[in-house]
């Protein structure tokens, strides 16, 4: 009775391991790149590929933009892209840095909370400033390396790739 109890268990326990994310593992091709602003290398903007309904094994991959303005994509906690086409999505919110105290100056999260965000009030503050662009990519089979520069005047909150 034990050992039937023991091998019960011990099956379980391995249908419960061999069940992952539910299909086989997508071949990913390494996509990075550069995102401008004005021909100006721009740090802690969202990149993220949107996959085109034509690119139908496509998963959204993102990153956060380094201080060059260069990304590396990751999927599902993976590195890279499925190959195929994509909208690209990029967005920063403009921190105003006089309203930012002097503890959160080198947390990105905390001075964006705290000089965007609701005041203990509990009113909103001001809409932050936003820079926006989209673009498309095709991703080829052997991977990429894309640059994306976003066209804004210094106060617009919308601006556009090129």
């Amino acid at each position: 009775m034990m050992m039937k109890r023991y091998t019960m268990v011990a099956g379980t326990v391995l249908l419960l391991l061999g069940c992952g994310d539910g299909g086989p593992k997508l071949k990913l091709v390494p996509v990075t790149g550069k995102v401008t602003l004005n021909n100006k290398p721009l740090e802690g903007a969202s990149i993220t590929f949107v996959p085109d309904p034509s690119n139908k094994d496509g998963e959204a991959g993102s990153d956060l933009t380094g201080p060059d303005g260069n990304f590396k994509l990751r999927t599902k906690g993976r590195s890279g892209l499925v190959a195929g086409k994509y909208k690209v999505l990029i967005s920063k919110t403009l921190i105003d840095q006089n309203k930012v105290p002097e503890y959160f100056k080198d947390d990105p999260f905390m001075a964006q909370l705290s000089a965007n965000g609701p005041d203990v009030g509990g009113r909103a503050k001001k809409e932050p400033g936003k820079i926006e662009g989209e673009d498309e990519a095709d991703v080829p089979p052997a991977g990429a390396e894309l640059d994306f520069d976003v066209k804004a005047k210094a106060s617009t909150a919308a601006a556009q790739t090129k």
